[in-house]
């Protein structure tokens, strides 16, 4: 019995290997490589990894979403992305799953389902916005207002500015 513990305690080390493999694999671009060491690291859990090592099961699902995506193997990132959506214990740990999962839908030309996604996201961030995008020369207008403000503020006037301190408002500027 003592066996089987000194057992998964390597499983989980080799996991938690293959974890930063892959998240170097990725960093360097090399995400086919990265897709196996993450797959590789998800085959070593154990049942009821998701309560025993959260945080582990989170990252290698995460990141296995995020290769497979860079891969264009959007099947593989629904299913990914299904089970953190499923066992993920917080809406905060969910948001870079649902980035990902929008990413793929959008490069699918499922933009309907995408927008749905984000608007209920940015809902549950506390932003407000309506679902239809404002007419083009309204965003075009604003986006002229803005780049004029910004350049007639200089460099130390820009940096003096506060900066942005709402988690929920810089998790929502991601999508």
């Amino acid at each position: 019995k003592g066996r089987m513990f000194i057992e998964e305690d390597e499983m989980v080390g080799l996991a938690r290997l293959n974890l930063k493999a892959g998240e170097k694999a990725i960093s360097l671009a090399t995400f086919m490589s990265a897709v196996l060491y993450l797959k590789t690291g998800i085959s070593l859990l154990c049942d009821g990894h998701w309560e025993a090592h959260y945080d582990l099961s989170l990252e290698l699902y995460t990141f296995y979403a995020e290769a497979e995506y860079c891969l264009g193997h959007f099947q593989e990132v629904g299913y990914a992305a299904g089970i953190v959506l499923k066992e993920a214990e917080s809406f905060e740990n969910k948001l870079r799953v649902y980035s990902t999962l929008i990413r793929s839908l959008a490069a699918q030309n499922k933009i309907q389902d995408a927008f749905e996604i984000g608007f209920n996201i940015l809902s549950k961030l506390g932003v407000n916005c309506q679902y239809q995008p404002p007419d083009k020369s309204i965003i075009t207008k604003d986006l002229m207002n803005m780049t004029k403000a910004l350049e007639d503020l200089s460099g130390t006037e820009f940096l003096n500015h506060k900066m942005m301190d709402n988690d929920k408002m810089i998790a929502a500027m991601k999508f």
